[in-house]
């Protein structure tokens, strides 16, 4: 009876305490967030990202730790994310080579964007052909000319044979009927404005974010640009397509988590991500530097990246089958 009467009383006990169960969607996230950046730091990608972590911090009211991983044009860094444990805590930022060039060429063993899961865009702009101020070449036209002159001894600088800026600056030269000289700078974007900058290139194919400050500052000039349209912040600037080249590319950076994410805190990342495109704040920063802020969220990123990769991948092929580019 003894017993019976303690057991009771324990029960009861236990009743009274608060009910400590299985985390939910409203306890998410409960401490700071890991993000990858699978460039090198100072780059156009990774000065934007950290930028929008910044006021995605805001958002989610935790930390958004940012951890440089580069090598391998964005691989090294992206295979880290896909082996990651997926329990919200580790995202991380993809650019065109994460999801084209690297899979394509198979440059990392285990690599398979499969095992990746899409948290949404947060840009999405053309690239452009860019030269020094001090350069001879005003006008496409003036560059085009030069190099049908002096057959590959004109430079276009870009971040990775293969990549997102050496297709572009491929297919300009394929359908300009010139010959020119790519050169890679894999460091990323700042390395190859450097370039650019101090002479070593005679042109960089790159997006548009990350030469306009060197716009913005006199230091650099765009020749054209290869968008369906002309930039909102190059509205003076042709596109390719103006000039008579049926040249049209863009890059993007996106939000990616590794397959396997609890659905309610991918969702709660989502709207925490899709919020920080509401804030006036950041779409004053988009607009200053021409960041290209473009929100899809995932199930819209997850179509746009597939769209991409088949364009992308049947222009490699061709590229290959003509002897330019060797897989």
């Amino acid at each position: 009876m003894i017993f019976n009467r303690t057991r009771t009383a324990i029960g009861a006990f236990l009743l009274a305490l608060p009910f400590a169960g299985p985390a939910t969607a409203q306890d998410y996230p409960e401490k700071d967030i890991t993000h990858i950046m699978p460039w090198g730091a100072g780059g156009g990608t990774d000065t934007v990202m950290r930028t929008f972590m910044n006021f995605a911090e805001e958002q989610l009211g935790v930390g958004i730790n940012t951890q440089n991983i580069d090598g391998a044009q964005s691989g090294i860094g992206t295979l880290r994310l896909m082996k990651a444990q997926p329990d919200g805590y580790t995202i991380g930022s993809l650019t065109w080579d994460s999801v084209i060039t690297v899979p394509y060429y198979g440059l990392v063993p285990g690599y398979d964007t499969e095992q990746l899961t899409y948290l949404g865009s947060v840009t999405v702009h053309p690239t452009v052909l860019a030269v020094a101020s001090d350069s001879p070449y005003e006008t496409l036209e003036d560059f085009i000319a030069a190099a049908k002159e002096a057959p590959g001894e004109l430079s276009i600088s870009n971040v990775g044979n293969g990549g997102v800026w050496h297709l572009p600056a491929l297919d300009m030269a394929d359908a300009a009927g010139i010959e020119v000289s790519h050169i890679p700078y894999p460091d990323g974007s700042g390395a190859q404005r450097e370039a650019l900058l101090s002479g070593e290139t005679d042109a960089a194919s790159l997006s548009a974010s990350a030469i306009y400050p060197a716009v913005e500052s006199g230091q650099a000039r765009v020749l054209a640009v290869m968008g369906a349209e002309r930039s909102e912040f190059l509205p003076d600037t042709p596109t390719f397509t103006e000039l008579g080249l049926d040249v049209v590319w863009g890059s993007f950076r996106l939000i990616a988590a590794p397959k396997g994410i609890d659905e309610d805190q991918k969702q709660a990342l989502e709207k925490a991500f899709a919020a920080v495109f509401e804030m006036p704040e950041f779409q004053e920063r988009a607009e200053e530097t021409a960041m290209g802020a473009v929100w899809m969220n995932g199930e819209e990123t997850a179509k746009y990246v597939k769209t991409s990769q088949e364009k992308a991948f049947a222009l490699i092929d061709d590229l290959v089958e003509q002897g330019i580019l060797e897989k």
